[in-house]
C-alpha cells in the first residue's frame, strides 16, 4: 500500500511541476499565422507578447514546388530566413547599374531607332545569424506558396 501512495504522490509532483514544452511555441505560432493571414508580409518583424517577451520573426514565402523535397524547401527557407534577420541586423549595401541599349532598324525609306534600359540592383549584406529556429509552416489562403515562418527571442539586458 506504501508503494502504491508513494507512486501516485510522485505521479502528482511530476505533472503539477512538468513543463509545457510546445505551449509556448504553438502559442506563438499561431499568433504570428493570425498576423500573417491579416496582412500578409515577407521578412523581418519585431513583437512583443502579452507577459512582456520580445521576439523576432522572419517570414519567408516560396513558390509551392512539389519537384522539390520538403528537405530542399525547408533549406531554402531557413537560408533565406537568416539572411532576411542578417539584413536587419547588420545592415545591407544596395548598388544600383542601369544599362542602356539602343538599336536601329533599318527598313525600305525609314530608320526605326528603339532604346532600351535595363536596371540592375545588387544587394549584399555580411553578418553571423544565430538562433534562428522555425516556428510553424503552413500554406497560403491561396495555396501557391508554402509560408515559413523563423523566430528568435530577444533576451532584454
Amino acid at each position: 500500500m506504501r508503494i502504491i501512495n508513494l507512486l501516485f504522490f510522485l505521479s502528482f509532483i511530476a505533472k503539477s511541476y512538468g513543463q509545457d514544452f510546445g505551449g509556448d511555441k504553438v502559442g506563438l505560432g499561431n499568433f504570428v499565422h493570425r498576423i500573417y493571414n491579416a496582412k500578409p508580409f515577407n521578412g523581418v518583424k519585431l513583437f512583443q507578447t502579452q507577459d512582456g517577451q520580445d521576439y523576432m520573426i522572419s517570414v519567408v514565402e516560396l513558390k509551392n514546388d512539389p519537384g522539390k523535397t520538403e528537405a530542399v524547401q525547408s533549406r531554402i527557407a531557413s537560408v533565406k530566413a537568416k539572411a532576411y534577420v542578417s539584413q536587419y541586423l547588420n545592415g545591407s549595401n544596395i548598388s544600383t547599374d542601369v544599362i542602356v541599349i539602343t538599336m536601329e532598324e533599318k527598313t525600305k525609306d525609314s530608320v526605326i531607332s528603339r532604346t532600351e534600359m535595363q536596371e540592375i540592383l545588387r544587394e549584399s549584406s555580411y553578418g553571423f545569424v544565430d538562433g534562428v529556429e522555425m516556428l510553424t509552416k503552413f500554406e497560403s489562403n491561396s495555396g501557391k506558396e508554402l509560408i515559413y515562418i523563423y523566430y528568435r527571442e530577444i533576451k532584454k539586458k
